[in-house]
């Protein structure tokens, strides 16, 4: 592992897409219930902000990754 969780996550996640015929569907799913299970460690009384936050997250990365907006931090890759 390295000291990077969104490497180490990508790393994983090539691995399962290596074999070829990998249902990414599927991949993406598996990864969505990660990320609710996350999120559900955290207080209850935190969790709602918390997925608004990470759904807020999710359209922002994706718009900056796609090239739909510019990046707004030089520290993500």
């Amino acid at each position: 592992m390295s000291d990077c969780l969104h490497c180490d996550i990508n790393d994983l996640v090539q691995k399962h897409l290596e074999p070829g015929d990998a249902d990414l569907a599927e991949l993406v799913a598996r990864m969505a219930e990660s990320l609710v299970d996350t999120i559900l460690l955290a207080p209850e009384n935190e969790r709602l902000n918390l997925m608004a936050e990470v759904v807020a997250a999710l359209g922002h990365l994706y718009l900056e990754k796609s090239g739909a907006i510019e990046s707004e931090s030089s520290a993500r890759h």
